[in-house]
């Protein structure tokens, strides 16, 4: 399946669009219904009785559209190279797949700035006061919630994390553990994030340039995405 055929008609798109849209009112009436239970919510039963049958009508609605997601995804060759990676399932990766014009994301600095993780003079980009939004408002929770799964599942991205962790609290004696904690969760993104963008323009028989070299005093050395799980 070609990018231009993703671009004309995206079928994966629109269900994690629907899906966000359906979570979101899934999480509502069940935080109301939550506060019913707690007692800071009262209501008639009559009430109490229609908002527990939309719950369970959206929590239904919620599994089915996710089993359509991964149906879907079966037509997108990268989301079964992305789930060979531990700690991305077929959901997270619909989820960032679905979003991304990989043809149009000719360098990694243009997909990590579309992610949400660009970098100017040497800073992290940030928003300015009534300045367009330049990346994707949708993609940097996403790249989160893949960075917060390779902790747990304990994937071989962690150890970017754990590596850049302690860097971080050697040689930035100012930051807080907090500041340190985002700073490598940044770094394991991004390099994740370089990974895909090589391996899915590859398949697409789209132009590379050099992979990402981690530097470490005067030394350099590349890490294939192979090494872990590509």
């Amino acid at each position: 399946m070609t990018d231009e055929i993703v671009k004309k008609d995206n079928p994966l798109r629109a269900l994690v669009d629907a899906r966000q849209s359906i979570q979101r009112d899934r999480i509502r009436f069940g935080n109301r219904l939550d506060a019913i239970e707690r007692g800071s919510d009262v209501v008639e039963l009559s009430t109490l009785n229609i908002l527990q049958a939309w719950n369970t009508r959206f929590e239904d609605l919620e599994k089915e559209v996710d089993s359509n997601i991964r149906d879907v995804s079966e037509d997108y060759p990268i989301i079964e190279r992305l789930t060979k990676v531990k700690g991305v399932g077929k959901l997270l990766a619909a989820r960032l797949v679905s979003s991304i014009d990989i043809e149009k994301d000719d360098t990694v600095s243009s997909l990590w700035r579309y992610c949400g993780f660009g970098t100017k003079d040497g800073v992290s980009e940030r928003m300015k006061k009534g300045e367009k939004l330049h990346y994707n408002k949708n993609l940097k929770p996403v790249c989160y919630l893949i960075a917060t799964s390779f902790l747990k599942s304990k994937s071989p991205y962690s150890s970017l994390y754990y590596e850049a962790k302690e860097y971080y609290a050697e040689n930035r004696p100012e930051w807080t553990k907090l500041h340190i904690h985002y700073a490598a969760m940044r770094k394991m993104i991004k390099i994740f994030l370089e990974h895909l963008w090589h391996v899915w323009r590859e398949m697409e028989g789209l132009p590379v340039s050099m992979p990402y070299i981690i530097g470490k005093g005067n030394h350099t050395h590349y890490l294939p995405p192979e090494d872990f799980g590509w």
